[in-house]
């Protein structure tokens, strides 16, 4: 085995490579692909690390069909979370990766340019509050708010922790108080402490139903609903590699040099923010609602630099 096939990191790469494979094969793939393209990333192949790494793709909850002498097969539909684990790794591989090259020498620093608005604070309360949803356990914290700007110092807040979610290089925390679900950065909370109180009734699974039809973290009086946006189509590469939404399809309406795309969600104020950065290169085609919303919004903005 190679140096860098070592550990953890070699692991993760090696998990990376089969996944890629099978997500993408129009076919079984064999273990001699396998073998191969594993050896094009300078990572090691046996027989028996290959069940290794079967069983234990198996075991974390991928749909992985193994049919002897044939090759493996993935149902990505039936693989609850997929993006999600594979992200996990993608996240420890770059980790591992990032920490390697500045360990090794410190000149390599020169070589990184970190984005100053991808927030770390507080990051000692991500395991604590992880640890705290496992068992369970209501948290007490103090919360500085951004929307309430009249509020001079921080609130006291007693979560039921049940999620948390990363937004744009941001982590928050999902819960519920006694006012109900409540969604709280990270890097705005002081003073967090585990509560030693009665087990609450795990709704993981609501917190992620209520953000399912939820463009980013704020939830809407809006029902869910169909929202169809009209994009230029020098757009279309960028919307296609980094969706606005999960729901986000593709309509074919025969227009040349137009992108349109459909939403099922519920129309929120992050979901605005998102289409009024496209400025002229979108429009909303429905609903009227959101239609009038979004051109209230540019009149205002328009206006706000006078006569022109």
């Amino acid at each position: 085995m190679s140096k860098g096939d070592k550990g953890v990191s070699g692991d993760i790469r090696r998990y990376l490579v089969i996944l890629n494979l099978l997500e993408n094969a129009a076919d079984l793939v064999t273990s001699k692909e396998i073998e191969i393209a594993l050896k094009r990333e300078g990572l090691s192949f046996s027989t028996s690390s290959l069940n290794r790494d079967y069983k234990f793709l198996v075991e974390i909850g991928f749909k992985i069909h193994n049919r002897p002498t044939r090759g493996y097969s993935l149902e990505i539909e039936n693989t609850e979370e997929f993006t999600l684990l594979t992200n996990l790794f993608k996240r420890i591989a770059l980790s591992n990766l990032l920490n390697k090259s500045i360990s090794l020498e410190k000149r390599t620093h020169k070589f990184l340019s970190l984005d100053d608005t991808s927030l770390v604070k507080n990051f000692q309360y991500f395991d604590i509050i992880l640890n705290a949803i496992d068992e369970r356990k209501e948290i007490c914290f103090q919360h500085l708010s951004f929307y309430h700007t009249e509020r001079e110092t921080p609130k006291t807040h007693t979560l039921k922790p049940y999620l948390l979610k990363e937004y744009q290089n941001r982590w928050y925390v999902v819960g519920e108080t006694s006012s109900g679900f409540r969604v709280f950065g990270l890097d705005r909370l002081s003073d967090l402490q585990v509560l030693d109180t009665k087990r609450f009734k795990n709704k993981t699974e609501e917190a992620n139903q209520k953000l399912a039809d939820t463009v980013g973290l704020n939830f809407s009086d809006h029902e869910p609903t169909k929202i169809l946006l009209q994009f230029h189509a020098s757009q279309k590469p960028y919307l296609e590699s980094l969706k606005l939404h999960l729901s986000q399809k593709v309509v074919e309406d025969g227009l040349e040099g137009f992108y349109t795309v459909s939403l099922f969600v519920s129309y929120n104020f992050e979901l605005k923010q998102q289409i009024l950065k496209y400025g002229s290169l979108v429009q909303v085609l429905e609903p009227d609602f959101v239609r009038e919303d979004i051109k209230k919004e540019l009149e205002q903005a328009f206006w706000a630099y006078g006569e022109l």
